[in-house]
């Protein structure tokens, strides 16, 4: 019995799909395929059946999948311990950054790493705060920021900071929208964030229970996009405080003043089991000492 059939009989359990459960381990599926049937023959006892909804667990599957939790958090612990024998701290960690890096603060993030560990090495990417989350989940990415509501148990967050959300119009609409109400605000064109995106359910909130909603829209799934299009005068959208309050010095938007108050929460997540992981551990100290605002 190898940890890559247990590690792949743990990714069918969760998935419920071969597809899935390959993309989550970076196999193919006939690999995938190939381990549970090789796990199965060893044990001498059928781990799935195959229904119209996909890969589900025997009775003597779903018992059998927590020992093989157990074994993989035990082989996990042993090489977090043997790390933690290590003089120094070494290996690489990929960060995805959901929005601007001056914001994440990714200039400080980075200096401080090398300044406290300078044998690890840092890779940075760009991402959406929803498909972070999955992918700190399925553990193919080591951390990242996400506005994103954690709904995940194999994530942990550290949550950084509540973030005041505007709703901003191009310059040249200043008397446009300028004591507008919402119902009317929601008529003119918007540039709407992707659905998947966090700033995307603020504005379902914004409207919730009112019967107002939007018609006239452009949709864009990039804050960069959001911020050109506004100033090029082709609708209203949400922006950051910080994002709004710099448009506005810039000349290029003005605040809208009607509706609620509306905010964000972006945290830090990381996958729960290495918590205990030296690397993760070095990692998500430095964070907390960026963010002094960030929770215990």
């Amino acid at each position: 019995m190898e940890l890559y059939q247990l590690k792949t009989f743990v990714a069918v359990a969760e998935e419920g799909n071969l597809t899935k459960a390959a993309e989550r381990i970076y196999a193919s599926q006939p690999a995938v395929s190939g381990h549970i049937k090789a796990l199965e023959e060893e044990l001498g006892l059928p781990l799935f059946v195959r229904t119209p909804r996909g890969m589900q667990l025997t009775e003597v599957g779903k018992g059998l999948k927590l020992k093989a939790d157990s074994v993989l958090l035990a082989a996990e612990d042993m090489a977090n311990l043997a790390a933690g024998y290590r003089e120094e701290l070494t290996g690489s960690l990929t960060i995805v950054l959901n929005t601007d890096t001056a914001f994440l603060r990714v200039a400080e993030l980075s200096a401080a790493m090398a300044d406290a560990h300078p044998k690890l090495r840092l890779k940075f990417l760009q991402g959406n705060s929803g498909t972070i989350l999955k992918d700190v989940r399925d553990r193919r990415i080591d951390a990242g920021f996400s506005f994103s509501d954690n709904r995940y148990a194999e994530v942990a967050n550290i949550h950084l900071k509540e973030i005041p959300v505007r709703v901003v119009a191009p310059a040249a609409w200043a008397a446009r929208v300028q004591d507008l109400p919402l119902d009317q605000l929601a008529t003119l064109p918007w540039i709407r964030p992707d659905v998947e995106c966090p700033f995307m359910k603020v504005l379902e909130g914004v409207f919730e229970g009112s019967g107002i909603s939007i018609t006239d829209f452009i949709e864009a799934d990039s804050e960069y996009v959001i911020r050109e299009l506004v100033a090029a005068g082709k609708g209203v959208s949400l922006l950051k405080q910080d994002d709004a309050d710099a448009m506005v010095r810039e000349g290029a938007a003005v605040i809208c003043e009607t509706g609620p108050m509306l905010s964000l929460n972006i945290g830090f997540v990381y996958p729960k089991s290495r918590e205990n992981d030296p690397i993760i551990r070095a990692l998500t100290d430095v964070v907390r000492g960026l963010w002094p605002e960030a929770a215990c």
